[in-house]
């Protein structure tokens, strides 16, 4: 039953973005704006304000376990990266750092959940100089582990992970959105470039809605 329901959830999704690394095209999506967002999209039904799932991995930065659960209080983001990726990783970072920037005092109110798709090449060592390389600030969470301690993340949040040695592969580039109360709430297609701004005009619709309860 559970995986019939996970198969009608995945489903519903209808065409989950697939960006190869080598290509920084869109293959489909919900698109952006959803008149409660600017950036992002509205989930099917079945999926908007359920509970987003938990993770608990190693955050490359500090080499201790992060569990999501703490994050509950404030919105986050969660997307999938690896190190390795020459295009898409480097553009998703780039553009989740400005729409962090754009908030500006804000942004110690909200974090960023990266999961690594690629365990083989995705070291602690790597990670780092990922993040010292793309600028990220402190609260830029970059999820590391084994392929059997990823691999829950990866089905829970419909992820196609990045097959190991072959450079013409394809990731699931998408950046999920999680409210205050740890509930899916936005998901935006990020195979293409988005603007930075308009997902930071999201960010604060999630914050105005925490402080409104």
């Amino acid at each position: 039953m559970r995986r019939a329901l996970a198969l009608v959830m995945l489903l519903a999704l209808g065409a989950l973005v697939v960006a190869g690394c080598g290509s920084s095209e869109d293959s489909g999506g919900e698109g952006g704006g959803s008149g409660r967002f600017e950036a992002a999209g509205t989930l099917p039904e079945g999926l908007a304000g359920r509970a987003a799932p938990r993770m608990v991995l190693t955050d490359a930065r500090s080499e201790q376990p992060l569990d999501t659960a703490t994050l509950r209080g404030r919105p986050y983001l969660v997307t999938f990266l690896f190190t390795n990726c020459p295009d898409v990783c480097p553009l998703i970072g780039q553009e989740l750092r400005q729409s962090l920037e754009e908030l500006g005092p804000q942004a110690r109110e909200v974090a960023v959940v990266a999961v690594s798709v690629d365990p083989r090449h995705d070291t602690a060592e790597a990670v780092r100089t990922w993040l010292r390389r793309q600028r990220q600030p402190e609260n830029f969470h970059y999820l590391i582990g084994s392929e059997q301690q990823l691999a829950p993340a990866w089905r829970a949040f419909y992820a196609a992970p990045q097959v190991a040695g072959n450079p013409d592969s394809a990731h699931t580039a998408v950046v999920w959105l999680i409210d205050a109360q740890g509930r899916l709430a936005g998901k935006i297609s990020a195979g293409q470039a988005f603007d930075p701004a308009a997902l930071a005009a999201d960010l604060r619709t999630l914050l105005s809605e925490r402080d409104d309860r």
